[in-house]
């Protein structure tokens, strides 16, 4: 392992760097005579994002860390070390996250991408409690994910309040709005009759 920082000792696990070393150990003569050790999913790109790496420890394998006063950072991918761990002094730190993907640095958004997405209802919020991990080019989006996901999945309706109408998104119990937003044509002006293409051009606004 890496020495992340001396005092107070902190070192670092690669995690596929230790599964490589895992399948370098089981196809020796000796390695082939024993169940595998681990099962891996290598990092997937759908869409322009790369998912991160899994490793779980399989068939009755457990890892045992040398006993010190020192923690550990796994990271790389997410896997299930803490589960097979054999307890001692040594305390372990895992990432894993629903929403891990692997980026080239930074979050991935250009600066007009990052504020277009902050300016959803929510999100600036969240932004503050989202963990980015910039030196080992990782961002954990899961809270962000959930979010998106609930605006795409959740019920979903529209509503005339006064003389305006406005888009209405409901939370997962649908008992409060997670989304309240005034439907504006492209000229930025509030929608006050809904006609045919009149939601094709909220779409298209940029406002």
């Amino acid at each position: 392992m890496t020495l992340i920082q001396a005092s107070p000792e902190i070192r670092g696990l690669n995690l596929n760097t230790f599964r490589l070393d895992l399948k370098d150990l089981e196809d020796d003569a000796w390695g082939m005579t024993f169940p595998d050790t681990h099962r891996h999913n290598t990092e997937v790109t759908l869409g322009g994002i790369t998912l991160a790496r899994t490793l779980e420890i399989i068939n009755g394998y457990t890892v045992t860390f040398e006993n010190g006063q020192y923690a550990v950072e796994a990271k790389e991918a997410n896997s299930n070390i803490a589960d097979v761990m054999n307890v001692n002094q040594v305390s372990l730190r895992t990432f894993n996250s629903a929403g891990l993907i692997t980026v080239t640095s930074g979050s991935g958004l250009s600066t007009e991408e990052h504020t277009q997405l902050m300016s959803l209802p929510g999100l600036a919020e969240i932004e503050a409690s989202t963990v980015l991990a910039k030196e080992a080019t990782v961002l954990y989006v899961s809270d962000v994910v959930v979010l998106l996901k609930t605006f795409v999945t959740n019920k979903k309706y529209l509503q005339k309040t006064g003389l305006t109408w406005y888009l209405i998104i409901r939370d997962s119990s649908d008992n409060n709005d997670i989304l309240n937003k005034a439907l504006k044509d492209k000229n930025g002006d509030n929608i006050t009759d809904i006609q045919a293409g009149i939601l094709a051009q909220e779409l298209a606004s940029s406002v």
